[in-house]
């Protein structure tokens, strides 16, 4: 096969900025003459990067999602850029933004505007990881052989993911950002919950309606970067700091039990490391922050590297990473993508012996969904499988799905299985087999999706042979 070129797209809705970038992926075959094909990404450029606006809010908890409409419709006709010539990409909004009440609305009517397959995606784990692989954190880790932590430190919160050869060994999220305080005129205009608890802590006075005085702010952003440095581990951690940790934490804190070797920051307070006059300039703890974060003797004694992108780290990430390419071994039926946000359910099956009991597995994980579910809502069923199976295994493995999914999913619903080894159109052909026509299948390898997770799939490329996906660890899960 020739090189086959997608267009890709990341829009990125966070506490203090919006921004997007189109990027341009290359696939091709790399199986060679007469092999089973191989398709891969083979590069990825971003060719448009939008300027970066503050997000606009009607209130301190509602995103104006008609302004940033019209923010994205204006630099979709800059880039010269129509929705129907996008592939895939992602519109996350992040940090506090996606706690906004109307952040999901928002989401899906920029949706509409964005394109088929760009999909509304959030969490913080899921952005932790964005952030670190447009970062660059992902590829250094791959580069040196080392654990590298990634801190993209924005407006509302603290990403942060380790990487190990390449791969997310662990993310956390903590509510420490630089548009947690604000200032106008001179005062305290706001105070987050969070920020206000660890001044009282700390005994210092910073309150709405106060006076912005440097020295107390100081103190209290030093505080916010030692938080951050116990956050990775760089060192020991005493009773009073955990408990600290513990009430800053946004979802959950490292739990990995590895020590970073290297660090990057990403993030607008990284981006503002440079910056040493007028600390008030953006009306917020901002540049105190970073400020306090290059001062910390903890981030001082590490081996800090800098990120190959700060500012848009995340959004980078959203467009050139947020997608998986399936397998090329697959079995599906045409007309039906793309299909957006199909929850996943995860049954048992890694060993042979896992194969008596998958109809009993898959009802288990079924039951767990649907009680929180409506009973027609479509699934999708994800498996790691067996690297090599006989094909006596793969015919009881198609017998068992069928089995089971015949009995918890409403007719003409379409039968769709995500297996990470290399079985997706053995197994398909199988169930095509048993199903003879009754369900649409779509049966694909390559990818790995845990329970609880969704999936987006997007129309088949590289001549059809394979599929985008998408998977989402979190939606709107504040």
């Amino acid at each position: 096969m020739k090189e086959e070129e997608i267009l890709s797209a990341g829009i990125d809705i966070g506490t203090s900025t919006t921004q997007l970038v189109f990027s341009r992926m290359l696939l091709q075959n790399t199986g060679g003459f007469g092999r089973i094909p191989q398709i891969k990404v083979i590069s990825k450029d971003v060719f448009y990067r939008s300027k970066v606006y503050f997000t606009p809010l009607l209130s301190r908890d509602e995103i104006d999602g008609e302004k940033v409409h019209d923010i994205i419709d204006g630099e979709y006709k800059k880039a010269g850029i129509k929705a129907s010539d996008l592939s895939t990409g992602a519109v996350i909004i992040t940090g506090e933004s996606s706690r906004k009440k109307n952040a999901e609305d928002v989401v899906k009517a920029i949706s509409g505007i964005a394109g088929d397959f760009v999909v509304a995606t959030a969490g913080a784990d899921l952005e932790s990881v964005l952030a670190g692989k447009g970062s660059g954190a992902a590829q250094l880790s791959k580069d040196t052989g080392s654990i590298v932590a990634n801190l993209d430190i924005g407006g509302g919160t603290s990403n942060i993911c380790f990487f190990e050869n390449g791969h997310m060994l662990d993310t956390a999220c903590l509510d420490i950002g630089g548009r947690l305080v604000q200032i106008q005129d001179g005062f305290l205009t706001y105070v987050a919950p969070k920020i206000r608890w660890l001044a009282d802590k700390m005994k210092l006075d910073i309150r709405e309606g106060k006076r912005a005085e440097e020295r107390g702010l100081r103190t209290l952003t030093d505080a916010m970067a030692e938080i951050l440095a116990q956050s990775v581990g760089i060192n020991g951690i005493s009773e009073t700091q955990q408990d600290l940790l513990e009430h800053m934490k946004a979802n959950h804190l490292i739990s990995c039990r590895k020590k970073p070797e290297i660090l990057t920051f990403s993030g607008g307070v990284a981006a503002c490391f440079g910056e040493e006059e007028d600390v008030f300039r953006y009306g917020d703890i901002g540049i105190l922050l970073a400020q306090a974060i290059r001062k910390n003797p903890s981030f001082q004694s590490a081996d800090v590297r800098n990120a190959r992108e700060t500012m848009r780290a995340t959004v980078i990430g959203a467009g050139n990473y947020s997608m998986d390419i399936s397998g090329s071994t697959i079995e599906y039926t045409a007309d039906l993508f793309p299909m957006k946000n199909i929850p996943v359910v995860r049954p048992l099956l890694e060993r042979p012996e896992d194969i008596p009991d998958l109809d009993k597995s898959i009802y288990r994980e079924m039951q767990l969904y649907m009680e929180k579910q409506s009973e027609d809502r479509q699934t999708a069923i994800s498996m790691k499988g067996l690297k090599c199976p006989s094909f006596k295994q793969v015919q009881e493995i198609a017998e068992k799905i069928v089995s089971q999914y015949e009995k918890e999913c409403r007719e003409k619903q379409p039968l769709i299985v995500v297996f990470e080894e290399d079985i997706g159109k053995a197994v398909g052909q199988a169930l095509g087999h048993r199903l003879k026509g009754k369900r649409d299948i779509i049966c694909i390898d390559g990818i790995h999706c845990e329970s609880g997770d969704f999936i987006d799939l997007g129309e088949p490329v590289a001549s059809g042979t394979v599929i985008p996906a998408v998977v989402k660890t979190l939606i709107f899960n504040g």
